[in-house]
């Protein structure tokens, strides 16, 4: 890990959670080394939210997900 990596990461590790949160949700948004607008991921987010609480959309639970994985990759 380089100097400034390090450097980085102990300062994030001061942030409150609402801010680590926000940090890792700008850093998600732009891993690509795009600025893609955030807002269009915003409107997809709670379109998918409002869904679920509706019950049009009816998730998975992760023990299903990572089972599904685990058999593709065996």
């Amino acid at each position: 890990m380089t100097v400034l990596l390090q450097e980085v990461e102990n300062k994030a590790f001061t942030l409150s959670l609402p801010e680590r949160g926000q940090l890792i949700h700008d850093l998600i948004i732009n891993i690509d080394g795009e600025n893609q607008s955030s807002g269009d991921f915003e409107i997809e987010i709670q379109k998918r939210v409002r869904k679920i609480k509706s019950g049009k959309a009816v998730g998975i639970s992760a023990v299903d997900v990572f089972s599904k994985i685990e058999a593709k990759y065996r």
